[in-house]
């Protein structure tokens, strides 16, 4: 094993295709040659994308690579929320519907169900979350008239953390749950439901946890 080695060329033998040639100090053959490098996400492990030079440089087709795994930036004001963890919620878009944790931070969202939702998304998507994913629709109706002679905050209170209650119940948190507008009270258990978050993009590659994207398997010649 030669360690802090620099690779000064890599190529194929003129003599046979099945042949690689590796300069290092020295010269290696040999009829395989496996790529361990790893992709352009997190350089700071020494990842730096190097295997995808290689296959270019063998002709290999590589395709587009982008973050995934990757925290989501958001249009949204999230320093009311920055620092709050939300567990097991449901962060969905189009088809794809991730229930996990959750964290808002003060440029979006983290934590496991936007790291994964992340993977489907690329800016300009409108992702929507759901507080409560066990609870349907009909039966917040029934928590709320339970609790008509509460305050929409406390009452709040009792389904999502104290801020969470404060940032939806905006101007009307001192107000009773009896003396919402019917249209009120809808939009308030919609927000529950499936509050909408426009995603403006993700976390560079550096700052992602996986490289999405890369040797194009679907143009490769398998032999067993």
């Amino acid at each position: 094993m030669l360690l802090f080695s620099l690779i000064r060329k890599l190529s194929l033998s003129k003599k046979s295709m099945n042949n690689f040639k590796l300069s290092l100090q020295t010269d290696f053959t040999s009829d395989k040659l496996i790529v361990t490098t790893g992709g352009k996400s997190y350089p700071s492990t020494g990842s730096t994308g190097f295997g995808h030079d290689i296959a270019r440089h063998f002709k290999l087709h590589v395709t587009d690579l982008e973050a995934a795994e990757s925290p989501l930036l958001t249009d949204f004001p999230h320093k009311a929320l920055q620092g709050i963890s939300l567990d097991d919620v449901t962060l969905s878009y189009g088809k794809h519907k991730i229930t996990h944790d959750l964290l808002f931070t003060h440029f979006g969202l983290s934590g496991p169900a936007a790291l994964r939702l992340s993977s489907f998304v690329k800016g300009g998507e409108i992702a929507h979350l759901d507080f409560l994913p066990n609870q349907c629709q009909e039966n917040l109706k029934t928590y709320f008239e339970e609790n008509r002679e509460k305050s929409v905050k406390n009452t709040l209170k009792g389904l999502v953390p104290e801020r969470v209650a404060e940032f939806l119940a905006g101007d009307k948190a001192d107000s009773k749950i009896k003396q919402l507008h019917p249209k009120d009270l809808e939009n308030l258990i919609s927000q529950l439901k499936g509050m909408e978050i426009p995603i403006t993009g993700k976390m560079s590659l550096a700052k992602s946890f996986v490289t999405k994207g890369g040797v194009d398997s679907r143009r490769l010649i398998l032999k067993p």
